[in-house]
């Protein structure tokens, strides 16, 4: 399944799109004695967002992990040392991870008080 020529098809569609409303507005801004400004105006508006959707689309990447012929993940599936997943709770919203050292607070933050009693500094 090659997926390389669907957004290049799909980028000449919204070119051709974004040509053909653009002219068809000059074409249109030509003219606009028979349409009126409100017309041309709307006419002009649709060709921007004509043109603003190709653009948008065109910087659009596709984020798919590429894994090379060979890769080994680092670690196998509940691989990882255990060590550096402990914590224990010294009180009510604090959490403290041995393997840093260090006790956060709720919001995230360094709790110094409760380092300083739990590991001294």
């Amino acid at each position: 399944m090659n997926h390389g020529t669907a957004p290049s098809l799909r980028h000449s569609a919204l070119a051709l799109l974004a040509t053909a409303s653009i002219f068809l507005s000059m074409h249109q801004a030509a003219e606009a004695k028979t349409i009126g400004p409100t017309a041309a105006a709307i006419l002009g508006g649709v060709a921007g967002l004509a043109v603003g959707a190709a653009i948008a689309d065109a910087n659009h990447h596709n984020n798919r992990r590429i894994y090379y012929e060979g890769y080994q993940q680092p670690y196998p599936p509940g691989g990882y040392d255990a060590y550096f997943n402990r914590s224990f709770s010294p009180a009510p919203r604090v959490v403290c991870y041995p393997a840093q050292r260090l006790c956060y607070d709720a919001n995230g933050t360094v709790a110094h008080k409760w380092t300083r009693r739990i590991y001294g500094y």
